[in-house]
């Protein structure tokens, strides 16, 4: 059972990581690019269209689809809604409704720029959304207790 714990878990961390594979340009041969990210892949509509995808595939080996299908969707939109909280430059949340893009930046210090490199890029944007999730995660784990 550990086994199969394990495996949820990175089943969660690879679709919470989904809406990122808009940094990878296959136009410039799958290389890093910031041109196009926080785009269609950090919206709404990606987070159903991911969800669905995922209850289908899980429908048709298990009987269990609707709990995937609300797991998958709760670990896509995790991503959305924390860029949605530390990007400068917003998100189009409501695409493909609409191209117009939402900011909520909590106003943290990092900011993120082209300069700054893949890896300074990652490590900012993981200890930005550490900081919140985590606050989220101590307050939920001592209500539980």
């Amino acid at each position: 059972q550990l086994r199969q714990g394990w495996r949820s878990l990175l089943f969660c961390i690879l679709l919470a990581s989904l809406p990122d594979i808009d940094l990878f340009s296959i136009s410039s041969g799958i290389r890093f690019s910031w041109e196009n990210h926080h785009g269609p892949t950090h919206s709404l509509g990606f987070v159903l269209l991911i969800s669905l995808i995922v209850s289908i595939i899980v429908g048709i080996f298990r009987e269990n689809w609707k709990k995937w299908c609300l797991l998958s969707s709760l670990c896509v939109c995790s991503h959305v809604l924390m860029d949605l909280l530390v990007t400068k430059n917003g998100l189009m949340i409501f695409y493909p409704l609409s191209t117009h893009r939402i900011i909520m930046t909590t106003g943290f210090p990092f900011g993120y720029s082209p300069e700054m490199g893949f890896v300074s890029f990652v490590v900012m944007s993981a200890a930005q959304e550490l900081v919140i999730l985590g606050g989220i995660l101590i307050i939920v784990w001592r209500r539980m207790r």
